[in-house]
């Protein structure tokens, strides 16, 4: 009735399917999975059909999730290390992350852990001690899909980028300083899209709660980052606005390129969202044609007879301008690849 073999760790069994009635179909489960899983006579499971042809057996009808938790040690005063594993563990889905120290926490110390329950969607902290400040996430991230993150991060971004160029055309100080605060909201929806695709390949059930294929995740993602590395060069773009000096008559060339290198911008979310190759195509060929454009205008303001700090900033903002382009190109391709991934997974 049954065969056994094992995939690497995996431990795979085969059932016959047997006709009980005239249209009842049946099969036997496997006795160690009943155990572990917990099933008693009587009890239900979800049946959920999936377009591979697979068939997907839940045991937690009524079960409530059971809440994950993650410690972390406060070992040094390095904040930025601290950091860093604090977005670990919130990228790993924990409900609950601890933070403890040995001694009693400096105030400044609790001024980092505030900043960074900021700096992510959902975490709040909800206790605390002399010692440990414990934070949970309160959001379902479920509740906001990742369509919609894309599209709040591309939104955020293409301002971040339009508004850098015009504080690069009127030396507006004040609005590139306002470009370069905006960058941490698109970090936020880039680490919850993150998050997300990584709660889809530990629950295979997560992603029906999403309304997303496993298989599109990894297109969601890519894009997510491509468009928050170009968040990070319209900060780095106003960085450079102050340190310009004189009359710079090669400027509005860069600002040809940039009109040029957002519209593509443009086309390759819109490729993306329509899933359409030709669109996708048509951006890949004009995008690539731009880098020309770039290697140009690095080439000539190095030829250029201004002061060594503005000749640094303008190759650093053209820098900045043929990154964007590279990730433009990023999308546009990630684009095509997504739409055969998800005819993949419809046919």
């Amino acid at each position: 009735m049954r065969n056994c073999m094992r995939l690497g760790e995996l431990h795979m069994e085969t059932r016959k399917v047997q006709i009980t009635g005239k249209s009842t179909y049946i099969i036997s489960l496997p006795k160690t999975w009943v155990n572990k899983v917990k099933i008693r006579n009587g009890n239900s499971v979800i049946l959920i059909p999936r377009s591979d042809g697979t068939l997907l057996i839940n045991p937690k009808l009524n079960e409530t999730k059971e809440v994950s938790s993650n410690a972390i040690a406060v070992d040094t005063l390095d904040m930025e290390t601290l950091f860093r594993k604090f977005i670990g563990a919130y990228l790993a889905g924990f409900d609950v992350i601890e933070i403890n120290s040995s001694e009693k926490m400096s105030p400044a110390v609790r001024q980092q852990i505030r900043r960074m329950t900021q700096s992510v969607i959902g975490p709040e902290i909800i206790d605390e001690t002399s010692t440990s400040v414990k934070i949970q996430d309160l959001l379902d991230s479920s509740d906001l899909s990742m369509i919609q993150g894309l599209k709040r991060m591309y939104v955020i971004t293409r301002g971040m980028h339009r508004d850098a160029v015009i504080a690069l055309e009127q030396r507006d100080t004040e609005l590139a300083e306002d470009v370069e605060s905006r960058d941490n909201e698109v970090d936020k929806f880039y680490w919850m899209i993150a998050k997300q695709y990584n709660l889809v390949l530990n629950d295979m059930f997560y992603a029906d709660k999403m309304n997303v294929k496993p298989q599109e995740v990894l297109g969601y993602l890519l894009v997510a980052r491509s468009i928050e590395r170009i968040a990070d060069h319209a900060k780095r773009l106003a960085s450079n606005v102050q340190l310009l000096k004189g009359k710079i008559d090669i400027l509005p060339r860069i600002l040809e390129a940039s009109d040029a290198i957002l519209k593509e911008f443009d086309e390759a979310v819109n490729a993306f969202h329509r899933n359409k190759f030709e669109h996708a195509n048509q951006v890949v060929i004009k995008a690539r044609s731009l880098g020309k454009l770039t290697q140009q205008l690095t080439q000539e303001i190095l030829g250029l007879k201004l002061d060594a700090a503005t000749i640094v900033s303008l190759a650093y903002i053209v820098d900045s301008l043929e990154r964007t382009r590279a990730y433009v190109l990023d999308i546009a391709e990630t684009a095509i690849n997504h739409q055969f991934t998800t005819a993949m997974v419809t046919t």
